[in-house]
């Protein structure tokens, strides 16, 4: 939590007037000043009974703090008559409430306070009026009450420059959102915007941009125990150093901390890793995913369905989706289940996502090895690290080996007398060499051979290998035995993107 030279706030009630009719208060209320305004000075405030033009304060300078409040601060709850407010935001170290700062239109729609009842006066936008969310003053009433065994969260929008977001639990493809859509200034209209919960441990909470459907910003771990009532305030402007785009996240009913109210900066650009799905098992049908949290047993919704699609055929290769850095349980579905609950071939557990990573998922064997096939290497799957670093003027290549009927290969370009070897002996399940080969662009076959024979077994002539082009090739198909997709080359341009409306990483087979 930032620091601030607010020595002491004493009890507004001392400083606030009867209403406008003198009936008298009718009971206490409470107010915060939060100032989440990135471009703004430290401010200062007055207060009047609403239309009396009565101004109270500065209520800052007037207790011993003429530095005022400071960006992403926000003052503890100040106890003042009950009643409807107008709130002026003057300058720190001002000595009267006669001029706003700025010339800022003074806030006089604030709602009326009952008895009991709390409200949080947030200063935000931008003076210099960027992006034309000019500088002004928002309220939000504020509860104070949750249902035992529960907690409260919400999310108020005060980051300017960034498009409305939905906030919701993980990141990426594995995004659950709990609210849709929040603009700047708001929050969500129901129940003061927040949402009553179950006690949360350890897990993410994003925030997404809706319009580029991208994570804007990341809160983890995310730990609001049964009781709590917490709001989180979207602040900052992204690519601003000064203020970048964070998350100030207050605990409503919090202890004060000295003045100011019980927060603190949590938010991060999100950690993703890059990941795609490939279908090389020639036997199998075509089939979804499902993610779970290592041994949580979560498992979501079949990951191709939820984008839109209808499964992944043998041959195909998913584009790459955004993941949340975890370590997760992965389970393979027929393409026609409509949930989660049934697993078509024993899971895989515990597959881990780094940081950064940018990786292939591929189901490889076979899912019948009875007969002829009885020495294929069974189905499952294989996280391969990927490569995203294009080199201009060059390009990569990986080759996989991935045909379960087939012994280990020679690959390399040019056929016959003019071959020339690329990666060496290299066995099912595995890549030739230790990571991508870099070579200048080039035109010609690609040919498989049986690992130290002289004679081709599959060459595709005519094969482009551009710059700043990185791809994959794997070995595919030639289950033992059977006539159905025979050995092939699948030939993937990892740094293309999909064509438009398709979920499918750019992909040609030659037999």
């Amino acid at each position: 939590m930032k620091t601030t030279t607010l020595a002491t706030l004493l009890s507004l009630s001392s400083l606030v007037g009867c209403t406008a009719d003198d009936e008298g208060p009718s009971g206490t209320a409470r107010i915060r000043i939060a100032h989440l305004s990135p471009d703004a000075p430290a401010v200062d405030a007055c207060i009047a009974a609403a239309g009396s033009d009565d101004w109270q304060g500065p209520l800052l300078s007037s207790n011993g703090a003429p530095a005022g409040l400071s960006y992403s601060n926000v003052t503890k709850y100040l106890d003042v008559p009950a009643q409807q407010y107008d709130v002026r935001i003057v300058a720190p170290g001002a000595t009267s409430c006669a001029t706003s700062l700025g010339g800022l239109a003074d806030i006089s729609d604030l709602p009326v306070l009952k008895d009991g009842q709390s409200a949080t006066i947030s200063a935000i936008g931008r003076l210099d009026n960027g992006g034309g969310q000019g500088f002004r003053l928002a309220a939000f009433l504020d509860d104070s009450e949750v249902t035992f065994g529960k907690a409260k969260l919400r999310v108020i929008h005060a980051a300017p420059g960034t498009a409305g977001v939905a906030v919701g639990f993980g990141g990426g493809v594995v995004f659950s959102p709990f609210i849709d859509n929040v603009q700047f200034g708001s929050t969500t209209q129901a129940n003061n915007g927040y949402f009553e919960v179950d006690p949360i441990a350890g897990a993410e909470v994003t925030a997404r941009d809706i319009v580029s459907g991208r994570d804007a910003i990341s809160v983890k771990p995310v730990n609001l125990p049964a009781g709590a009532i917490a709001t989180a305030f979207a602040i900052g402007t992204a690519g601003n150093k000064a203020a970048p785009l964070d998350v100030l996240l207050c605990v409503d009913n919090g202890a004060p901390q000295g003045p100011l109210s019980d927060c603190k900066t949590v938010g991060s650009a999100p950690e993703r890793a890059r990941v795609r799905v490939a279908h090389l098992s020639p036997d199998a049908p075509s089939v979804d995913v499902c993610l779970a949290p290592a041994g949580s047993d979560a498992w979501g919704e079949p990951l191709l369905r939820s984008l839109g699609g209808t499964g992944l055929a043998y041959s195909q290769v998913t584009t790459y989706v955004d993941l949340p850095i975890a370590a997760y349980d992965v389970r393979v579905i027929l393409a026609t289940a409509t949930g989660c609950e049934a697993g078509a071939v024993p899971d895989t557990n515990g597959v881990a996502v780094t940081a950064n990573l940018t990786a292939t998922v591929a189901a490889i064997g076979v899912l019948d090895n009875s007969g002829a096939a009885a020495n294929d290497p069974t189905f499952r799957l294989q996280v391969l690290v990927d490569d995203a670093a294009k080199i201009a003027s060059k390009t990569k290549l990986r080759f996989f080996h991935a045909s379960p009927g087939t012994p280990n290969v020679d690959v390399g370009v040019g056929q016959a007398s003019q071959f020339t070897r690329l990666f060496a002996n290299v066995a099912f399940g595995n890549a030739g060499a230790s990571a991508f080969l870099e070579t200048n662009p080039l035109t010609n076959a690609i040919t498989a051979r049986l690992a130290n024979a002289a004679t081709d077994a599959l060459s595709v002539p005519g094969v482009t290998l551009a710059a700043d082009t990185i791809y994959s090739a794997f070995a595919i198909g030639g289950k033992t035995g059977s006539g159905a997709n025979p050995l092939s080359i699948l030939l993937c341009t990892d740094t293309q993107a999909p064509a438009s409306g398709s979920l499918l990483t750019p992909c040609v087979v030659a037999h």
